[in-house]
């Protein structure tokens, strides 16, 4: 029993210790009774504004140039949020994406940006992109072609045909 009696005096000094560190009352006021002087100023700092655009954008330039590619994903898709006319992000969204070989989501990309600003050089990569797709799926063709399918020989020149205009 003393030793339960001791335990809650120390508790009790403990907490009165705490208060008195924090400057607390043990006695509740109204606050307008209190003199300006005597208000606690508040804990709460000021919210900071979210980063803007050209922030995002600098951190995912770098990121993909560092070859951290879901960093740069992140910050590339939250540009596209952010500024939704804008082309850049697109674009660079689909060259991320190519560059990883996630080709399908790359020429959504591409398609994306294309349909913010008619722009040459993001119509080539979504050719590229094209091309690559469609060499990967005559790959896959003409392996799950039967070979007396005459279809497979069609197959197999038009996959020379496309390798031998990408090699020039």
């Amino acid at each position: 029993m003393l030793l339960r009696i001791s335990l809650v005096a120390t508790c009790g000094m403990v907490l009165a210790g705490c208060a008195t560190v924090q400057g607390a009352s043990t006695r509740l006021e109204p606050t307008a009774s209190r003199p300006p002087s005597d208000r606690a100023a508040p804990a709460a700092s000021a919210p900071t504004a979210p980063p803007g655009p050209d922030f995002i954008e600098e951190r995912a330039l770098q990121a993909y140039a560092t070859g951290r590619w879901d960093v740069a994903e992140g910050y590339y898709l939250q540009l596209t949020r952010l500024q939704p006319r804008e082309t850049d992000p697109w674009f660079r969204l689909g060259n991320l994406y190519a560059e990883q070989g996630r080709l399908d989501m790359a020429e959504h990309a591409y398609r994306e940006a294309l349909r913010r600003r008619d722009d040459a050089r993001t119509l080539h990569n979504l050719g590229l992109v094209q091309v690559r797709l469609g060499v990967g799926a005559l790959r896959e063709a003409r392996e799950r072609l039967p070979p007396d399918d005459p279809s497979r020989q069609q197959t197999r020149e038009f996959l020379r045909a496309l390798l031998e205009a990408m090699a020039q």
